[in-house]
């Protein structure tokens, strides 16, 4: 029979055993990130440009929800500052890009739409994540606009949304077309919930958002190489 622990001495036990358990969990999710790279900033054109290129787009709690058809929204936001070294560096421009997937069931095809472009339709989820994972340049300012003498850095920040309350309402809409009324769908418990209760539940079952972050070295508008 083992001895029985003190109080305190159980407790700090208990609580070393949940902080591993919690560092083992974190260590798998970072080893599947979503992540983002930046390349050198360019002159291009009229405008400031910053090559981005993502990686490990879909963990398997997203690939799970894209195969049964809910859709997902990419965003890119990216941010052009300038570094101010008395006050708060000072945001100057920014550039937003979303692209929604989804899945066609009656097409068995993945479908990508973006603004101002063709939706393009892909066979499998494979050739999804090659297409979005390719470089992609972001204007984030114009050359104008920049000062001679101060130095700017970019952020882009990529977020990779599979479940929202909106997609339900969407997928719901759907539905209700073939149905007698929405609440027969099957998707109406979750669109009655409050948005908090809802986003609480997404985040536990794994359908939360993920996001990735980088910023880009200091330069001068003298330093900027120029592409055509």
């Amino acid at each position: 029979m083992l001895p029985a622990l003190p109080g305190r001495q159980l407790l700090l036990r208990t609580l070393h055993c949940v902080a591993l358990a919690t560092l083992s969990v974190l260590a798998a999710r970072e080893a599947h990130a979503l992540d983002v790279a930046l390349g050198e900033p360019r002159a291009h054109g009229e405008f400031v440009s910053v090559e981005a290129r993502l990686s490990d787009l879909f963990a398997e709690p997203v690939e799970k929800s894209l195969e049964r058809g809910m859709p997902a929204t990419l965003q890119v936001h990216a941010e052009l500052w300038r570094r101010r070294a008395v006050w708060f560096d000072r945001l100057e421009h920014t550039y937003e890009a979303s692209v929604r997937i989804r899945y066609e069931v009656w097409n068995d095809a993945f479908r990508i739409e973006r603004a101002g472009a063709p939706a393009l339709t892909l066979s499998g989820l494979d050739s999804v994540r090659v297409a979005l994972e390719r470089p992609t340049s972001l204007p984030v300012g114009r050359l104008d606009d920049l000062a001679e003498d101060a130095h700017y850095y970019i952020v882009v920040t990529a977020t990779i949304a599979p479940l929202s309350v909106e997609d339900v309402r969407e997928v719901e809409g759907w539905l209700s077309g073939e149905v007698e009324t929405q609440r027969n769908s099957g998707f109406g418990v979750f669109t009655e919930l409050p948005r908090s209760l809802f986003d609480t539940v997404r985040n536990f079952t794994g359908f939360g958002d993920r996001h990735a972050r980088a910023r880009s070295r200091l330069f001068t508008s003298s330093e900027l190489e120029v592409v055509p």
